[in-house]
Protein backbone atom coordinates (compact mmCIF):
# COMPACT_ATOMS: atom_id res chain seq x y z
CA UNK A 1 0.00 0.00 0.00
CA UNK A 2 2.74 2.58 0.66
CA UNK A 3 4.70 1.91 -2.74
CA UNK A 4 1.36 2.29 -4.34
CA UNK A 5 0.49 6.09 -2.46
CA UNK A 6 4.59 6.53 -3.17
CA UNK A 7 3.83 6.25 -7.06
CA UNK A 8 0.64 8.21 -6.94
CA UNK A 9 2.64 11.12 -4.81
CA UNK A 10 5.09 10.29 -7.94
CA UNK A 11 2.70 10.64 -11.12
CA UNK A 12 1.27 13.80 -9.73
CA UNK A 13 4.49 15.63 -9.07
CA UNK A 14 5.55 14.61 -12.33
CA UNK A 15 2.47 15.70 -13.70
CA UNK A 16 2.14 18.94 -11.79
CA UNK A 17 5.79 19.77 -12.50
CA UNK A 18 5.37 19.95 -16.36
CA UNK A 19 1.62 21.75 -15.99
CA UNK A 20 3.76 24.35 -13.83
CA UNK A 21 6.78 24.41 -16.07
CA UNK A 22 4.43 25.29 -19.20
CA UNK A 23 3.14 28.24 -17.45
CA UNK A 24 5.58 29.15 -15.09
CA UNK A 25 8.02 32.50 -15.52
CA UNK A 26 10.99 30.21 -13.98
CA UNK A 27 14.21 30.48 -15.74
CA UNK A 28 14.40 27.59 -18.29
CA UNK A 29 17.89 26.27 -17.12
CA UNK A 30 16.01 25.60 -13.71
CA UNK A 31 13.03 24.43 -15.84
CA UNK A 32 15.45 21.85 -17.58
CA UNK A 33 16.75 20.74 -14.08
CA UNK A 34 13.69 20.19 -12.60
CA UNK A 35 12.64 18.28 -15.92
CA UNK A 36 15.73 15.98 -15.45
CA UNK A 37 15.43 15.28 -11.97
CA UNK A 38 11.68 14.55 -12.11
CA UNK A 39 12.87 11.55 -15.03
CA UNK A 40 15.30 10.39 -12.72
CA UNK A 41 12.84 10.15 -9.99
CA UNK A 42 11.26 7.71 -12.17
CA UNK A 43 14.15 5.55 -12.91
CA UNK A 44 14.75 1.98 -11.10
CA UNK A 45 18.30 3.13 -9.51
CA UNK A 46 20.59 -0.31 -7.86
CA UNK A 47 22.26 2.37 -6.13
CA UNK A 48 20.26 4.05 -2.97
CA UNK A 49 21.77 7.22 -3.62
CA UNK A 50 22.52 7.64 -7.83
CA UNK A 51 25.67 9.53 -8.62
CA UNK A 52 24.73 11.98 -11.77
CA UNK A 53 27.69 13.47 -13.20
CA UNK A 54 26.84 16.70 -15.09
CA UNK A 55 29.66 17.24 -17.17
CA UNK A 56 31.38 21.16 -17.19
CA UNK A 57 28.50 23.21 -15.88
CA UNK A 58 28.90 24.10 -12.55
CA UNK A 59 25.76 26.37 -12.66
CA UNK A 60 23.53 23.48 -13.90
CA UNK A 61 25.62 21.13 -11.04
CA UNK A 62 24.90 23.62 -8.07
CA UNK A 63 21.02 24.02 -9.68
CA UNK A 64 20.39 20.36 -9.77
CA UNK A 65 21.73 19.82 -6.19
CA UNK A 66 19.76 22.97 -4.73
CA UNK A 67 16.38 21.45 -6.27
CA UNK A 68 17.50 17.45 -5.57
CA UNK A 69 17.98 18.92 -1.59
CA UNK A 70 14.65 20.87 -1.71
CA UNK A 71 12.64 17.73 -2.92
CA UNK A 72 14.19 15.47 -1.00
CA UNK A 73 15.43 13.31 -3.95
CA UNK A 74 18.84 10.75 -2.85
CA UNK A 75 21.62 11.64 -5.37
CA UNK A 76 25.16 12.60 -5.04
CA UNK A 77 25.42 15.27 -7.77
CA UNK A 78 28.95 16.12 -9.19
CA UNK A 79 30.52 18.89 -11.87
CA UNK A 80 33.25 16.71 -13.67
CA UNK A 81 34.89 17.48 -16.91
CA UNK A 82 34.58 15.15 -20.21
CA UNK A 83 37.80 13.40 -18.82
CA UNK A 84 36.70 11.81 -16.22
CA UNK A 85 33.97 10.49 -17.45
CA UNK A 86 35.74 8.01 -17.99
CA UNK A 87 37.59 7.07 -14.64
CA UNK A 88 34.68 8.00 -12.32
CA UNK A 89 31.61 5.89 -11.87
CA UNK A 90 28.78 8.24 -12.91
CA UNK A 91 25.02 6.54 -12.94
CA UNK A 92 23.54 9.37 -15.11
CA UNK A 93 24.97 12.15 -16.84
CA UNK A 94 23.85 15.93 -18.21
CA UNK A 95 25.43 17.22 -21.08
CA UNK A 96 24.62 20.99 -21.84
CA UNK A 97 27.83 22.05 -23.91
CA UNK A 98 28.84 19.52 -26.38
CA UNK A 99 27.66 18.53 -29.11
CA UNK A 100 25.86 14.77 -29.86
CA UNK A 101 28.67 12.94 -31.40
CA UNK A 102 31.37 14.03 -28.54
CA UNK A 103 28.08 13.06 -26.17
CA UNK A 104 28.10 9.88 -27.67
CA UNK A 105 31.92 8.93 -27.89
CA UNK A 106 31.87 10.26 -24.02
CA UNK A 107 29.11 7.38 -23.50
CA UNK A 108 30.34 5.03 -25.05
CA UNK A 109 33.75 5.98 -23.00
CA UNK A 110 32.29 5.67 -19.77
CA UNK A 111 33.63 3.38 -17.27
CA UNK A 112 29.73 2.48 -16.49
CA UNK A 113 28.49 1.18 -19.47
CA UNK A 114 24.94 1.32 -17.81
CA UNK A 115 24.18 5.21 -17.76
CA UNK A 116 21.66 7.05 -18.31
CA UNK A 117 22.15 10.47 -20.16
CA UNK A 118 20.53 13.93 -20.41
CA UNK A 119 21.41 16.42 -22.56
CA UNK A 120 20.24 20.32 -23.32
CA UNK A 121 22.18 21.07 -26.07
CA UNK A 122 21.14 18.16 -28.21
CA UNK A 123 18.08 19.51 -30.13
CA UNK A 124 17.64 16.49 -32.67
CA UNK A 125 18.16 13.25 -30.23
CA UNK A 126 19.37 10.90 -32.86
CA UNK A 127 23.11 10.04 -31.27
CA UNK A 128 24.02 10.71 -27.78
CA UNK A 129 21.61 10.79 -24.74
CA UNK A 130 19.02 9.11 -24.15
CA UNK A 131 16.76 12.14 -23.22
CA UNK A 132 17.43 15.42 -25.08
CA UNK A 133 15.49 18.25 -22.62
CA UNK A 134 14.89 21.63 -24.45
CA UNK A 135 12.18 24.65 -24.43
CA UNK A 136 9.52 25.87 -26.74
CA UNK A 137 8.54 28.50 -27.88
CA UNK A 138 6.19 29.03 -25.96
CA UNK A 139 8.36 28.17 -23.02
CA UNK A 140 7.75 24.84 -21.95
CA UNK A 141 10.11 22.48 -21.12
CA UNK A 142 9.90 19.50 -22.89
CA UNK A 143 11.96 16.34 -23.93
CA UNK A 144 12.61 14.19 -27.16
CA UNK A 145 13.48 10.40 -26.39
CA UNK A 146 16.60 8.74 -28.15
CA UNK A 147 14.91 5.11 -27.75
CA UNK A 148 18.11 3.07 -28.96
CA UNK A 149 19.96 4.91 -26.71
CA UNK A 150 17.67 4.19 -23.80
CA UNK A 151 18.28 0.35 -24.74
CA UNK A 152 22.04 0.42 -24.55
CA UNK A 153 21.86 1.93 -21.28
CA UNK A 154 20.40 -0.89 -19.76
CA UNK A 155 18.09 1.40 -17.46
CA UNK A 156 15.02 1.05 -16.25
CA UNK A 157 12.54 3.64 -16.55
CA UNK A 158 9.15 3.91 -15.75
CA UNK A 159 6.81 3.77 -19.14
CA UNK A 160 4.78 6.68 -18.31
CA UNK A 161 7.70 9.06 -18.39
CA UNK A 162 8.22 7.54 -21.91
CA UNK A 163 4.76 8.20 -22.61
CA UNK A 164 5.20 11.69 -22.03
CA UNK A 165 8.14 12.02 -24.14
CA UNK A 166 5.95 11.01 -26.89
CA UNK A 167 3.10 12.76 -26.49
CA UNK A 168 5.19 16.41 -25.90
CA UNK A 169 6.73 16.07 -29.48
Amino acid sequence: MKKMIVRLQRVLSIGILLFIASFSSVTSAQNISETTLSILSYVRWTSDTPIICVIDNDEISKELTALAHKNNYKFNINNISPVQLKRLHCDAVFFSNTTATTEQQLINSAINKNLLSFSSSNLECEIGSVFCLYTSKGGRTLFKLNLDSLSRSKIHVDPRVLLLARNAE
